[in-house]
């Protein structure tokens, strides 16, 4: 048997080096993708989502007060001025049914106050409310109930609230509320200023709002390609830059939906507040839209700036997306206050130093309105 010679190792010699693992070019890619989500998750926390939750413009700041003017004053005549009406029933949300759940958000309703002012600058600090709304906003039947109050309702403000206008129209309460007048508690606070006499005369409390100016109006509908109408009949106005509209459905820009909702020359108010309507609705078909739902987000972000609101850019994102994506325009009822409940009247107004153009109401116009922001 032959001996086996031993290796000849050199004792000396370096170990072999072990290979390196060549790293993965897809790890380097997660390690990046995960290091930008965690410094796009720190940006959203720490600055883009307290932005988004912060109202867009001031809340509403209503003094806690007895609701309706003071009793036991004489009565002068059968239609009653807000002063002679004694205490102002207060609107009451009815209690959910058990089980009951609102399909978008926390809260089963929303008392909203929609304004249109009239002022035809980019601006809030001035103008009258041209259009007024209360609706009441029912995220559990997703129904809207919208109440038209004719700014020519003869109204008062509260004790202690630039009083000194008293009486006056419903759509200087806005005016009284901005810079320079006696309703004036800081920017933005016209919107306040009109919740105050709205709750004090008709016992309904406002708890958002947004307003909104010629200028956003017409931008907007723009944004959104246009709204689709169907008017009953043809109207024109005298003047030339309202022009005239054929009877029927037709597609209207900015400009043209701002003007049918303006014309008055020749019609009644009733008339004007239906096409005001005709337009909101028409707005509001546009908005539920697929095409334009995904847009929802984008032109919040690009009108923010357009508007005033309590609420915050992300309330109106996930709640305007939501009850949006659910919401069918039938359910949206707008009635409008009856004829034969108002009646016109000419009254002494301090702030414009003589007799004005009014609608005088009593009792009956409250009860009206409560029921109708509850019709289901």
């Amino acid at each position: 048997m032959e001996d086996t010679k031993p290796m000849n190792i050199n004792e000396n010699a370096s170990p072999p080096l072990k290979k390196r693992k060549k790293t993965s070019g897809w790890r380097v890619f997660g390690y990046v993708v995960l290091g930008l989500l965690v410094f796009t998750g720190l940006i959203y926390f720490l600055w883009l989502r307290p932005s988004m939750q912060k109202p867009i413009s001031e809340e509403l700041v209503l003094p806690t007060m007895a609701v309706g003017p003071v009793e036991g004053e004489e009565v002068a005549n059968d239609i009653l001025p807000p002063s002679n009406l004694g205490a102002v029933p207060i609107f009451v949300e009815p209690t959910p049914e058990p089980g009951e759940e609102p399909v978008c958000g926390n809260e089963t309703s929303w008392n909203l106050l929609l304004v249109g002012i009239d002022y035809r600058q980019d601006s809030y600090l001035y103008g009258l409310a041209d259009v007024i709304r209360l609706a009441r906003v029912d995220f559990v039947d997703m129904t809207i109930n919208m109440v038209a109050l004719p700014r020519d309702l003869m109204v008062e403000a509260p004790e202690g609230r630039f009083t000194e206008q008293n009486p006056m129209k419903i759509n200087q309460a806005y005016l009284f509320g901005t810079e320079g007048w006696g309703g004036y508690l800081g920017e933005g606070f016209g919107a306040n200023s009109l919740a105050e006499v709205i709750r004090y005369n008709f016992g309904v409390t406002p708890q958002h709002y947004a307003v909104v100016n010629f200028e956003t109006v017409v931008n907007f509908i723009d944004a959104i390609g246009g709204v689709e109408v169907d008017l009953p009949q043809g109207v024109t106005d005298p003047n030339p830059s309202l022009g005239s509209f054929p009877a029927g459905k037709q597609t209207l820009n900015g400009d043209r939906a701002l003007a049918l909702m303006r014309i008055r020359t020749n019609y009644s108010d009733a008339f004007r507040v239906s096409n005001q309507t005709l337009v909101m609705k028409a707005i509001l078909n546009k908005l539920t839209q697929p095409a334009s739902l995904v847009k929802i987000p984008s032109l919040l972000e690009q009108f923010k700036e357009g508007f005033l609101t309590d609420l915050s850019l992300e309330q109106l994102t996930s709640l305007g997306v939501c009850f949006l994506r659910n919401f069918e325009t039938q359910n949206l009822n707008s009635p409008q206050i009856p004829e034969d409940l108002l009646t016109a009247d000419f009254v002494y107004i301090p702030s414009l130093d003589g007799e004005s153009y009014v609608y005088l109401w009593d009792e009956r116009v409250v009860n009206w309105i409560h029921q109708n922001l509850l019709t289901q």
